[in-house]
């Protein structure tokens, strides 16, 4: 259930907070006072986007309030146990708008990101936008919409309502694909030459010949190019030992040059009177200190963590009386209205009264249909008497002229007589039938209200009691506070003092680190020495080996370079027999996919098929199902008996609604008037909703009496207040006809704004 939402510079709300209950919520306004944004703004918030943004009529960027930068939207909900609250926001800075997305579950965040949220929204309903607006969401003037629609018109609107549009879609872009597969098979055979493969495949028998002489001498060449390569690699592994070992000896040299300088930089750290047994003391105080921070730390967690529980509390309990404040409110207004209702009277008088006029309605109607049957009997009796009968039909005696016209005067004057006293009675007859539907009607609204007060009673919790604990939590929260301000002070002077310890630490570690350096570049440098002095190096000996390499390599590129141009007359006839057996294995590719393309074609007419019976199938299925929910609901919402049930017929070019009258089914719009159609529309809605939606009982109607008389607009009303909360959670309806208004919707707020100078949107709770 919904429970509230808040408005924030959202098009012409400045900040407008709305409560809601379970029950039928009505919002009441003049055009352009800002209903519509309402409900587009339970939809925003739920799944980031509603109908009008959505087919781009209007943009982000226009649902941010004039001169304003930022815009939000605040949902809260119970749903499942728990309190939900989603936050959308809408950021306009320079041209470019955003919006970004928080949904929390009791009070902690869950879940961040408009897409996120919208996914979580989803799982967590069970509906997603799509559905929403198909099944729940009724735009403006929209709740007659399929009633008035062209038949060919209303059997594509009602088939994307249902979700068979969707099968009707897919069946078109079979026949395209289809007719591409076709297309394609024909182009493939258009390119297949059988007569063209086989002169390839003599081709590429001579390419392979030829192949395989140039691959003996490439292997002479190979021989003889590794033999030499084998000694050039011998002579490069001895000048390869020469040249490390020169580069060895140099290195060394290099080495031991850093070392002294090195050693120089080090001098002053080295004359620091700092030993290892400072250093240890130092960081014996360091540790102790830092767990003296831990320990410190510890205590202002609980200490949080305390104050948390408490503030949670006394919101919790803030939040009770709050509600017992509103409670105790909607039970004085209830009993305020249940004595208008009763006026003097006690309820076993209304329900006295009521059955004595029921009685005076049967009595009449008896009475109506004796004085119709003996005005049938004297009819027929007067049809027998015929000019110049001799006897008397009805005695039998003599009967001359006189005498007929005689009795014929006499039953006339019966006839009038009698037909007056029928016209007495039908003049009756209406009044009594409107008294006994107002007495109807006042007495379930008096039971429907001490329900209601009887319920609000039991949930009635002590506001004195309340207020008590809530005195007591804030001192204890007080000292919880003073606590932990003294645990900052403390933690503050213990954070210093590590502070000072680690950089003291920090300072030895390194004069004591810098110190061993000292000691193992001395060492170090002595090793270079005694390495320096056991290398042997020689300078003629290094070059000779040198230009005997140069040599080697000479030789081994001339034998690379023939072997390179065997092996390119190689891979150009390797290229070309490549090429031929390419063109080879395309042919028989092509041939292969002919034959795939015509079993394809099969197959996704057979797919095609099948997707047209499961689209029958299901349409049957929904309808059924439709018809189940919509004649359960009927009972309830139609107050008369004359027509006794609903149906959604469908035929192959049209969806048709129609009533049941006399053992008889009629197209409903050449039978019932325009509150019967608000009925039977309705009727649609819940049903459409009920099947589409079943665990959601949500029902969104925008202006649902476009084209309804006053007689219809006051059955819609009751219709609203009493009997759809009977079958659906919670109903959401705005509409500018003030006729809507009654006492017994859960939630009425009546919206308006001054238009001419662009004023925000003002709302009273009515």
């Amino acid at each position: 259930m919904i429970t509230s939402i808040r408005l924030v510079n959202w098009r012409s709300h400045n900040d407008t907070h709305l409560e809601f209950s379970k029950g039928t919520n009505l919002l009441v306004g003049i055009m352009g006072a800002g209903k519509s944004a309402v409900l587009d703004s339970v939809s925003f918030a739920l799944f980031g986007t509603f109908p009008v943004l959505e087919r781009r009529r209007v943009k982000l960027d226009d649902i941010v309030r004039f001169n304003e930068n930022q815009a939000s939207v605040i949902l809260e909900m119970r749903w499942n146990g728990h309190n939900y609250r989603v936050e959308r926001t809408i950021s306009r800075k320079e041209k470019r708008t955003t919006s970004k997305a928080e949904i929390f579950r009791d009070g902690s965040l869950i879940d961040s990101g408009s897409t996120a949220v919208t996914m979580y929204v989803e799982q967590l309903l069970g509906v997603d936008y799509d559905l929403f607006t198909r099944a729940i969401y009724s735009e403006q003037n929209n709740i007659d919409y399929f009633l008035t629609l062209d038949p060919r018109k209303r059997k594509e609107e009602i088939d994307r309502l249902l979700g068979l549009d969707k099968f009707e879609a897919a069946r078109g872009n079979i026949v395209s694909v289809i007719n591409r597969v076709l297309s394609n098979k024909k182009i493939l055979g258009e390119k297949f030459d059988m007569n063209a493969m086989e002169e390839m495949e003599k081709l590429l028998e001579n390419y392979k010949a030829e192949s395989e002489k140039l691959g003996e001498t490439l292997e002479k060449i190979k021989t003889d190019y590794e033999k030499k390569a084998k000694e050039a690699e011998e002579t490069g592994k001895k000048f390869e030992n020469l040249m490390k070992t020169r580069e060895r000896y140099e290195r060394i040299e290099t080495e031991m040059t850093k070392i002294r300088g090195m050693l120089e930089s080090l001098e002053p750290e080295l004359k620091e009177k700092i030993s290892e047994d400072d250093y240890n003391r130092v960081n014996k105080q360091l540790e102790e200190t830092k767990k003296q921070l831990e320990e410190t730390k510890k205590e202002g967690k609980e200490s949080e963590s305390k104050r948390s529980a408490l503030t949670k509390e006394i919101g919790s309990i803030d939040e009770q009386v709050k509600n017992e404040i509103e409670r105790k409110g909607r039970i004085e207004k209830l009993e305020k209205a249940l004595d208008e209702l009763l006026g003097e009277k006690k309820p076993a008088q209304l329900s006295e009264e009521l059955k004595n006029l029921k009685g005076e309605e049967l009595r009449l109607h008896s009475e109506l249909k004796s004085l119709k049957d003996e005005i049938e009997e004297t009819k027929e009796t007067l049809g027998k008497l015929k000019p110049g009968m001799a006897n008397c039909p009805l005695c039998g005696n003599g009967l001359d002229e006189k005498g007929l016209e005689h009795i014929e005067k006499e039953k006339k004057a019966l006839v009038e007589k009698k037909s007056s006293g029928i016209r007495d009675i039908e003049g009756k007859t209406p009044e009594i039938k409107k008294k006994i539907e107002a007495l109807d009607i006042r007495i379930r609204k008096i039971e429907f209200a001490g329900e209601k007060i009887s319920a609000l009673e039991k949930e009635a919790k002590n506001e004195a009691e309340l207020r008590k604990k809530k005195k007591e939590l804030d001192n204890e929260l007080k000292t919880v506070n003073e606590r932990i301000e003294l645990r900052e002070s403390r933690f503050s002077e213990i954070r210093d003092k590590a502070e000072k310890l680690r950089f003291t630490s920090e300072r030895y570690g390194q004069i004591l680190e810098r110190k061993k350096k000292a000691m193992l570049l001395k060492d170090k440098g002595k090793e270079l020495g005694v390495e320096k002095k056991g290398l042997d190096y020689d300078e003629k000996s290094f070059e000779e080996t040198r230009a005997a390499l140069e040599n080697k390599k000479l030789e081994k590129q001339k034998l690379e370079s023939d072997g390179n141009a065997a092996k390119q007359q190689f891979n150009m006839i390797k290229e070309n027999a490549e090429v031929h057996e390419k063109r080879i294995n395309e042919m028989k590719g092509i041939e292969k996919e002919i034959g795939e393309l015509s079993k394809l074609s099969e197959e996704l007419k057979i797919y095609k098929n099948a997707l047209l019976d499961t689209q029958i199938t299901l349409r049957k299925s929904l309808i059924e199902a439709i018809n189940a929910a919509m004649n359960e609901v009927w009972e309830i919402f139609y107050p008369y008996k004359n027509y006794s049930t609903v149906r959604l017929g469908v035929t192959e070019k049209d969806y048709v609604f129609e009533v049941h009258e006399r053992g008889e089914w009629k197209p409903l719009e050449t039978v019932a008037s325009g509150g019967e159609r608000a009925c039977a529309a309705l009727t649609l809605r819940v049903a459409l909703a009920t099947v589409l939606t079943p665990n959601l009982s949500w029902l969104i109607l925008d202006e649902p009496t476009h084209n309804l008389d006053k007689e219809a607009v006051s059955l819609l009303s009751e219709t609203l207040q009493l009997k759809v909360p009977q079958v659906v959670n919670q109903t959401f309806v705005i509409t500018h006809e003030e006729g809507l208004i009654g006492a017994d919707f859960a939630a009425s707020y009546k919206l308006s704004r001054n238009k001419e100078e662009n004023g925000p949107t003002k709302t009273e709770n009515i």
